[in-house]
């Protein structure tokens, strides 16, 4: 049987006012995923074990 690992990541853009980089982070803390523009995402699958089943006889 053959498991594999999904992982989906969604890059999130949002643009706003602040007079530093450090306050844009701060700001950005604060607002919730919904107000967020999302981008398109990404799909990755990783193979991670791969067994063959063993018939018994």
């Amino acid at each position: 049987m053959r498991m594999f690992q999904v992982r989906q990541t969604i890059d999130y853009e949002l643009t706003l006012a602040a007079g530093t980089e450090q306050e844009a982070i701060l700001k950005a803390k604060g607002i919730p995923l919904a107000q967020w523009t999302a981008e398109p995402a990404e799909v990755t699958a990783e193979l991670v074990d791969e067994t063959d089943e063993i018939d018994e006889y």
